[in-house]
């Protein structure tokens, strides 16, 4: 009966999920005759040139938002050349990056233009820096993460609002995007309806995708069979006890936006030109660090200093301490937030530069707290359904395992 009982709240509250987030994701399809053009808008590219709604009339346009750092954005990046070379002649395509990292520099984009790796030439379309305050291209369409695709048509109607599907490839984006400039250019595409959202709501939106994101998704697995691991030892927990070890698991995943949130909110729009200098500089350490990894050689001394702190800590509170399960979830939590970075990251730093760009930095702190909200419940609900559920969720999550990643 109880089993019976969790499980009924669990679908309510995944019901509950999937509303909210039906309510707050654009790009629905809208009747024939109902929808509202694309939101307009005017950027300045990294070459000096002015694109816009008005100018791109009688011409498809391709609007890509993008990062310097985005990983999975470089994926669709292959796509786009190939479909440059296809559409280039009938379609305008532009990428507008936002976030920090230098998206926002045109220097730093037109540096990253040039050093594309892919296919060894620099990018052919236009490149442009999201606009800040109320002009962002990023509020007014809407974009929690990135990468996000719309197709506009020569009328300046949306026709297509496309999202990475998980495990997505350049050869999907080909396809899907492929097609809808087809239907677009043979005027058959049907108009969809883009709202634009505020910066609490475009927060709310990341929350939901600091889970399920391309980037995190394949991680809940682990999370899961090491939790379910964890929760058989010893005697069994009791739902509130479990539901106090999602807390402290989604405190990790706070944790790490919460440093980006006080960090940018704190430097402000001048982070731009500090931020563009850490991926050079992480860069070279990883780089350093795998070369290290491969010599015959150990370096225990470097472990030392910390071996000595954790004693020391230990000394404090009367002898030898380990980490107990609750530190290893937060652990866990935190790396469950670094790995959807990529993805999250970019537009959750564009959302918070735009509250500051706009003198509003109320709505990037009501944003945060609907954020720390949304993460909690969904942690400490995912938490108490593997609790409940057992070595059940523990043979759903091995058959599923290889499809979720």
């Amino acid at each position: 009966m109880a089993r019976a009982k969790y499980a009924a709240l669990g679908a309510v509250a995944v019901a509950v999920i999937i509303l909210v987030a039906a309510f707050l994701v654009p790009g629905a399809s809208r009747p024939p005759g109902t929808a509202k053009p694309a939101p307009p808008f005017t950027v300045f590219t990294v070459d000096g040139e002015v694109i816009s709604t008005n100018s791109s009339r009688g011409r498809v346009l391709l609007l890509d938002f993008s990062g310097i750092v985005c990983e999975p954005c470089r994926i669709v990046e292959i796509a786009l050349r190939r479909l440059y070379a296809e559409y280039s002649d009938r379609v305008t395509f532009l990428s507008v990056f936002i976030g920090g990292y230098g998206s926002n520099d045109n220097a730093s984009i037109r540096s990253f233009r040039q050093t594309s790796e892919s296919e060894g030439r620099p990018i052919p379309w236009h490149l442009a820096p999201d606009p800040t305050g109320n002009e962002s291209l990023q509020l007014k369409y809407s974009v929690p993460t990135l990468p996000r695709l719309f197709v506009i048509n020569e009328t300046g109607y949306a026709t297509r609002d496309w999202s990475p599907p998980i495990g997505f490839t350049s050869a999907t984006v080909e396809r899907d995007l492929g097609a809808a400039l087809e239907s677009t250019l043979a005027g058959t595409g049907s108009p969809i309806d883009i709202t634009a959202i505020s910066i609490p709501a475009l927060l709310v939106v990341a929350a939901f995708l600091s889970f399920f994101s391309p980037c995190s998704f394949p991680v809940l697995p682990a999370f899961m069979a090491y939790y379910l691991k964890e929760d058989a030892k010893g005697a069994k927990a009791s739902n509130r006890v479990a539901a106090w070890r999602g807390f402290l698991s989604s405190l990790g995943i706070v944790t790490v936006y919460g440093i980006v949130f006080v960090v940018i909110a704190a430097i402000g729009v001048a982070a731009q030109g500090i931020t563009k200098w850490l991926p050079p500089i992480i860069g070279v350490v990883l780089i350093v660090l795998a070369i290290l990894s491969l010599l015959p050689f150990q370096y225990h001394f470097l472990t030392r200093p910390f071996i000595a702190l954790k004693k020391g800590i230990a000394a404090r509170f009367g002898g030898k301490w380990e980490a107990g399960l609750g530190t290893k979830l937060f652990a866990f939590g935190m790396g469950y937030g670094a790995a959807g970075f990529a993805c999250v990251a970019p537009p959750f730093i564009g959302a918070v530069l735009n509250a500051s760009a706009l003198g509003s930095p109320e709505q990037a702190i009501l944003g945060l707290g609907l954020y720390i909200l949304i993460v909690v419940s969904l942690m400490v609900g995912i938490t108490v359904a593997l609790h409940v559920a057992g070595d059940r969720a523990l043979q759903k999550v091995k058959a599923w395992s290889g499809a979720m990643k």
